[in-house]
């Protein structure tokens, strides 16, 4: 617990140094290092086990024109692993008596249409409102999200749609209800929807990496990102990504914020354990997803978590609750090492086998 406790208030120095047996050193870096070519886009990774730095390396390039290798400290777009933080602010939000998890979204956004009058915060959480997702629009990667959006510019071309299912009946993984989240938050807090999350999750945590992915600032130590070939990664207006997938981190803290939130250091352990419980249809089917987090079983053992992807940028940030393992890998490329999921599902069976 001691060394759980120095990590959540001093993440990036206690991650500095691995500490492990040499062997499973080893076997996790045969793992990765047989996906990825040096020449190429690759991934940061860092795993740990009760709160001791496992493996904590990079292997690829940050930057294939200049030739610059990546390194752990590097910063990635994570895409929707950013929904993870999102649900984190609503959970700490109902902590707070601010918001309730049944109550219908139009409590704290009044000026949603009708047809919404029955989707709840926790629908939104789960993905199974039935509001239209905007992103699966025809077109809509090619030609929307290369110009610039508000928050609620991403909002209005549903608010006049029918819902595509009654609320709560059905899984569809949603972009428009984590950026309506967003706006709960805003509404809620009085805060713009980073702000909060710097203010409430980031400074409190020391996690000096993890902000608004913006376009129209520099981010220091930001990897270039790359699709197939290797070939530049697609454009796109950064103002879309939103609280549904528009923050930039490293390893590094995203480890410590997993660690932090598991221990119920951010959200109550009630909480927490909401978050990660499956949300169960009316059908009594579990459709593998909480409260911001995909829950899975690996080797018996309970994963929580998220991954995600936008152009080019693959994230997978998982936690083996049961074992006390985190698997942090962070890709520059499309899928140059392969599916992101199954590289954490093989590191983090490799530590669960101690091999």
């Amino acid at each position: 617990m001691k060394r759980l406790a120095l990590m959540l208030y001093f993440p990036l120095a206690v991650m500095a140094a691995p500490d492990a047996p040499e062997p499973l050193a080893q076997s996790l870096d045969r793992i990765i290092a047989a996906r990825f070519k040096p020449e190429l886009p690759g991934v940061a990774a860092l795993v740990v086990k009760d709160g001791r730095p496992i493996l904590r390396k990079a292997y690829g390039m940050a930057n294939v024109e200049l030739g610059v290798k990546l390194e752990p400290e590097h910063v990635f777009r994570i895409g929707s692993t950013t929904k993870l933080f999102t649900a984190t602010a609503i959970m700490l939000l109902v902590d707070e008596g601010k918001i309730a998890l049944d109550a219908p979204v139009k409590r704290y956004l009044a000026d949603a249409p009708p047809q919404w009058d029955k989707v709840t915060i926790e629908h939104l959480l789960s993905h199974t409102s039935g509001i239209p997702n905007l992103s699966m629009d025809s077109g809509y990667w090619r030609t929307t999200a290369r110009l610039e959006h508000t928050l609620e510019e991403l909002i209005e071309p549903v608010r006049s749609r029918p819902l595509d299912d009654a609320p709560g009946t059905k899984f569809s993984y949603n972009n428009t209800g984590y950026n309506l989240l967003g706006m709960v938050i805003e509404k809620v807090s009085g805060d713009e929807y980073f702000a909060f999350l710097e203010r409430r999750i980031s400074k409190p945590l020391g996690l000096a990496h993890t902000r608004e992915g913006s376009d129209k600032r520099v981010i220091p130590g930001l990897v270039t990102g790359y699709r197939g070939g290797p070939a530049p990664a697609f454009i796109l207006a950064s103002s879309n990504l939103s609280a549904a997938g528009g923050l930039v981190s490293t390893v590094d803290d995203l480890a410590a914020f997993m660690l932090a939130l598991e221990a119920g250091k951010i959200v109550s352990p009630a909480g927490v354990k909401r978050m990660n419980a499956s949300y169960v249809l009316p059908n009594g089917k579990e459709t593998g997803y909480g409260l911001g987090t995909w829950v899975r079983q690996v080797n018996g053992k309970h994963l929580v978590g998220h991954g995600g992807y936008i152009f080019n940028f693959y994230s997978q940030l998982e936690m083996d609750v049961d074992s006390g393992i985190v698997a942090v890998t962070l890709h520059n490329g499309d899928k140059f090492g392969g599916d992101n999921e199954v590289l954490s599902k093989e590191l983090i069976s490799a530590v669960q086998a101690g091999r």
